[in-house]
């Protein structure tokens, strides 16, 4: 058994392989810039899914020679490729691009401390020198401010991995003339809050956005008790908690808005699903122009009317063109229950002759359609050797 001092030993030991670690993950990045250099000047493209395959799978072999397993190894490298795709990405985007040198103000659902305003300083951390931010209280209100000029960009969550798409920032997307220029995936840590520590069962009321209750729907419903109170964001919930300086009150809301309001945190990951994300998308003014050599998402809208196999006419001629879809969603037309709007996400560079010849077939059979935006896509699929 090993004894005090040997335990000791042995956590020094792992420090010292720790640190090395950390000094060959630092290594391998400067490499990548240097890889990401020449790729701006020989003009190739950032991702090649072949050889990350294929290191994928040498990597996978060498880990069961060591007693890893082949899950731990893929968790561990896709966080790795996605960190070098991402910083790739920034590169080449700069040189597109220099926009970061100037500061940029961003409109979200607030106050501070909402899961909007880590989206917008997050966003604005990883594309911008200086973010200035403009607090709104409805999603309408969001849109409004960078029409009107007030600020440059909107922050709008669109959907969540619990509770699935958010229908009414989907409903505004179909009458503004703002175009989806970004996204960005959060990943949201929902916490009870309170202003003093208090057992569970003696709480009485929670205030919380509509969404947080439902992505924690399977934790409420142990306490049926709970009186439910709806604010327009979690940052609102945490500031009325504060301000009623109940002991018997609690609020949904994020980590970092608990510090921004001085609450105790006094249980955490809430969500129903132990991956909770939301998508966030980001709207401009004017539509961007991606290089092609980044990886791009078109964003389209349209409505087929009742026509029959309409739909299904719309997929194939993305088949057709070998276009991928990464997701598809709808919802029933507002005043007319009969018919759907239906919104699609295709990996590919709305520029590119393919995606122009599948448009001018969509838009000859659809009642009406909508390019909402091209983007650098945020997602990275997953790499399964």
């Amino acid at each position: 058994m090993p004894t005090k001092n040997s335990l000791l030993l042995f956590r020094e030991e792992i420090n010292n392989i720790d640190k090395k670690i950390v000094k060959l993950l630092a290594d391998r990045k400067n490499l990548v810039l240097k890889i990401a250099q020449s790729k701006i000047e020989n003009n190739q493209a950032i991702r090649d899914i072949e050889r990350e395959k294929k290191m994928l799978e040498k990597l996978i072999i060498l880990g069961k020679k060591n007693h890893l397993t082949s899950e731990y190894i893929t968790r561990l490298f896709q966080l790795i490729i996605e960190e070098s795709v991402l910083t790739q990405k920034k590169i080449l985007q700069k040189f597109c691009d220099n926009h970061k040198l100037t500061p940029s103000s961003f409109s979200f659902l607030g106050p501070k401390g909402s899961y909007s305003h880590i989206a917008a300083y997050e966003y604005a951390d990883r594309n911008f020198q200086k973010c200035i931010t403009n607090e709104c209280s409805t999603f309408e209100e969001v849109i409004l401010s960078v029409e009107n000029n007030q600020s440059d960009y909107a922050v709008l969550p669109i959907e969540n991995t619990c509770s699935g798409s958010i229908n009414e920032v989907l409903n505004l997307l179909k009458n503004t003339n703002l175009y989806i220029v970004g996204e960005i995936n959060i990943f949201i840590n929902h916490c009870l809050l309170a202003i003093k520590k208090i057992a569970l069962h003696k709480i009485k009321t929670v205030y919380s956005h509509p969404q947080p209750f439902q992505q924690c729907s399977n934790f409420i419903k142990q306490f049926p008790e709970w009186t439910i109170k709806y604010t327009k964001s979690t940052a609102d919930a945490m500031k009325k908690i504060t301000k009623y300086n109940e002991t018997t009150n609690a609020a949904l809301g994020s980590e970092i808005g608990s510090k921004i309001y001085g609450l105790n945190i006094l249980t955490k990951n809430l969500a129903n699903k132990e991956k909770n994300i939301t998508r966030f998308i980001v709207l401009h003014r004017e539509s961007k122009k991606i290089s092609e050599k980044i990886p791009t998402k078109t964003t389209l809208m349209f409505s087929t009317g009742q026509e029959s196999g309409a739909l299904a006419a719309v997929l194939l001629i993305l088949q057709e063109k070998k276009l991928i879809m990464k997701k598809i969603t709808s919802q029933t037309v507002y005043k007319n229950p009969w018919e759907e709007m239906f919104y699609i996400d295709i990996q590919v560079n709305l520029s590119s002759l393919l995606m122009q010849d599948a448009l001018k077939k969509i838009n000859k059979i659809t009642k009406f359609m909508k390019i909402l935006g091209c983007y650098p896509s945020e997602n990275i699929a997953p790499i399964i050797p």
